[in-house]
């Protein structure tokens, strides 16, 4: 295994962090390293991230300049030839980061693990492209009664091997670092929400494939670390507007608008059919009403400066 690091960003996620902490102190033989970089928390991060065995770097920003910038601090501040970007509220359950870093690579790609809930359910963390055929087969066919290798183009996450997916959700994506020093690797003038989305579109573009990798390694992501307190009362607009103004960006506002309405046709059905099995939709109801809210599609620009940093070794 070559060296590989460890990137991540935080915000008032100090206790999460330490318990990422753990899991990789218990589980990480190969120590890879870890960079921690700070939005301005109130909290203290930096204690948490010094009970690393292995190397650490801890890098506080002068303000908050959201997850992608934060991120993309990180990677240019690592040294390992593969990054592992990981967020504060997820826990590793093995050695197996160590492969995913590997597969990463190997493939000369943007690799991703099956990311469970702390009950140990299986959480959805990739996805299949948001243009064209695919998403409407999705609105009209649940993921759960398609054939497998339909549901590889719809909802892959619930693969049970490798697969090819269109992106990544971003709690945990591994790759060279050149590769992602070359795409940015985020977009940084997305604050938060729907740049994991527009890395992996702009990767394939770029040639780089995004992998979802469930045989190859597992990590428990909590979720909602941040967005809990930033938005107490939830982000699904904000999430919403992101995302359709990624895919205007990526693929036009016509294939946009066809992709808006497929999903929110998806989302009906999801919450329809959750309603016949008396299953609880509050979620989907949720991201429902903020894809039919988000009406408005804001414009991405890139902020003029970078923001200072501070590194200590």
């Amino acid at each position: 295994m070559r060296r590989y690091s460890v990137v991540v960003v935080t915000w008032e996620s100090a206790p999460m962090l330490g318990a990422l902490v753990t899991t990789m102190n218990r589980h990480l033989g190969s120590a890879p390293e870890l960079v921690v970089v700070d939005n301005v928390s109130r909290d203290d991060p930096e204690r948490a991230a010094r009970q690393y065995r292995g190397r650490v770097r801890f890098m506080p920003l002068e303000r908050n300049v959201g997850f992608g910038a934060a991120c993309n601090i990180g990677v240019e501040t690592a040294s390992g030839s593969c990054v592992v970007m990981l967020n504060p509220d997820t826990e590793l359950v093995d050695v197996s980061l160590d492969e995913l870093a590997d597969f990463a690579l190997r493939r000369r790609a943007l690799a991703g693990p099956r990311l469970l809930n702390p009950d140990g359910s299986v959480q959805p963390s990739a996805s299949g492209t948001p243009v064209g055929l695919w998403p409407w087969i999705g609105a009209v066919f649940p993921g759960r009664v398609q054939p497998g290798p339909l549901r590889d183009r719809t909802e892959p996450w619930r693969a049970r091997r490798t697969v090819r997916v269109a992106w990544l959700t971003g709690a945990c994506v591994a790759a060279p670092r050149d590769a992602l020093l070359a795409l940015g690797p985020f977009d940084p003038a997305i604050h938060l929400y729907s740049e994991d989305m527009d890395l992996g579109l702009r990767a394939a573009r770029a040639g780089i494939p995004s992998y979802f990798c469930p045989d190859v390694c597992r990590v428990i992501h909590r979720g909602g670390a941040s967005t809990s307190i930033a938005f107490p009362r939830g982000a699904e607009v904000l999430t919403a507007r992101n995302r359709r103004a990624v895919v205007q960006r990526v693929y036009g506002a016509r294939r946009e608008r066809a992709g808006w309405r497929a999903q929110r046709a998806n989302l009906r059905l999801r919450v329809a059919a959750k309603g016949v099995l008396g299953r609880d939709a509050s979620a989907d109801r949720a991201t429902l009403e903020g894809v039919q809210s988000a009406t408005s599609i804001p414009e991405l620009r890139r902020p003029e400066s970078q923001p200072s940093v501070g590194v200590d070794d």
